[in-house]
């Protein structure tokens, strides 16, 4: 036996075992993978829209078109910005924000706080104008079918003949007879005897001659004790007249000249001081229809309990003894009364420049059609 060739056999052999245990320490091609990364976790806000995710803009604002990763909306609650002016969370009307997230305003079709209605529309004749406040006369809107006119603050009464007296605001007639005012005074015996003496009391009224007429402002106080019986106390009035108009005058003193007299340009006084008669006097010429205003400035001293102004129907009206009176005339009325009808002739109303209504436009029945003569 060759020992050569047993020698290269043994060297081949460990050879080979060398080699298979190289290869004992590599990863076997088939088995299980290493572990990838971890999973990230998904949330609201991430920039990438989930299923249960309507949006998804990755951003903290709640006022743009992505709220919580929900579409915004009209009552979710968060006003979207430049879109709703205003969102409470709920679509009811009437709670300061519409159903539709709009402010409340007037003509929205919904009755908001400080609303009487909202009708919806922009009518101002109907029952709900453009303000949203209920139709009244003097809101300056005409209600169709309703009101006649209506102009607002200019809404005024503007009779022919006016009492003003602190409250009182009534609009008066002369008395009215077929006779002068000396006639109708009929002063006798230190005293007048219109009919309408009173014991304490003091009048003021209008008196107006048919025949003439010629009007004129009167003012008797007390009673003639002969004529009634009933006993006038000592007494003592002053009494002034100013703004008289032009052309007015004294046209009856009683007694005396000079408790009844001219005191200025428009002005008459009086000062009167008795006791079981009357005291008083007139003026005469105010123009009827005509625009002036009197101011009587009475001074009750003794004597006198009440003052009154007698009207047309010769009912007294009790007035303030400690404040002056007002009697003013108008030469043409308004053009829309304070009840929002038209004043015209034929209407029942005595309006400025008018002298008597009687209700119809015939003439000849005690007042003309035209409403400027008793004729």
């Amino acid at each position: 036996m060759s020992t050569r060739g047993s020698g290269s056999a043994i060297a081949l052999a460990l050879l080979a075992g060398a080699s298979l245990a190289g290869c004992g320490a590599r990863t076997p091609l088939h088995g299980d993978r290493p572990p990838g990364p971890p999973e990230v976790e998904r949330y609201c806000g991430d920039h990438l829209r989930d299923d249960d995710e309507a949006c998804d803009d990755g951003n903290g604002v709640d006022t743009d078109a992505c709220v919580g990763c929900a579409l915004a909306r009209c009552g979710d609650g968060v006003v979207f910005a430049g879109v709703e002016a205003c969102d409470d969370g709920n679509t009811t009307d009437g709670d300061g924000c519409q159903h539709n997230c709009a402010r409340p305003t007037c003509g929205d079709g919904a009755v908001d706080p400080g609303e009487d209605c909202d009708d919806g529309d922009d009518d101002d004749t109907d029952a709900c104008p453009s303000t949203c406040l209920r139709a009244k006369c003097g809101d300056g809107f005409v209600q169709a079918g309703v009101e006649q006119c209506d102009v607002g603050a200019a809404n005024l009464d503007l009779p022919s003949l006016l009492l003003t007296q602190g409250p009182l605001s009534r609009a008066v007639r002369p008395i009215e007879r077929a006779k002068s005012v000396v006639e109708f005074y009929a002063y006798a015996s230190a005293s007048g005897h219109t009919g309408l003496e009173a014991s304490g009391v003091s009048h003021l009224f209008l008196y107006r001659d048919s025949t003439t007429g010629v009007l004129s402002l009167v003012a008797e106080h007390g009673v003639d004790t002969d004529a009634t019986g009933a006993p006038q106390p000592e007494a003592a009035v002053g009494m002034s007249f100013f703004h008289l108009p032009f052309g007015a005058g004294i046209s009856v003193v009683d007694d005396n000249s000079n408790e009844f007299f001219v005191a200025g340009t428009g002005v008459v006084r009086g000062e009167w001081t008795f006791h079981d008669n009357t005291d008083g006097g007139a003026i005469s010429g105010l123009p009827l229809p005509g625009s002036w205003s009197v101011d009587v400035s009475p001074t009750f001293t003794a004597g006198i309990s009440s003052w009154a102004y007698v009207d047309g129907d010769l009912k007294p009206l009790s007035l303030d003894r400690g404040a002056p009176a007002h009697l003013t005339a108008f030469e043409a009325p308004s053009k829309c009364r304070l009840d929002c009808t038209i004043p015209r002739c034929g209407d029942g109303r005595i309006d400025g420049g008018e002298l008597c209504d009687d209700g119809n436009a015939t003439g000849g029945d005690g007042c003309a059609s035209d409403c400027k003569s008793t004729k």
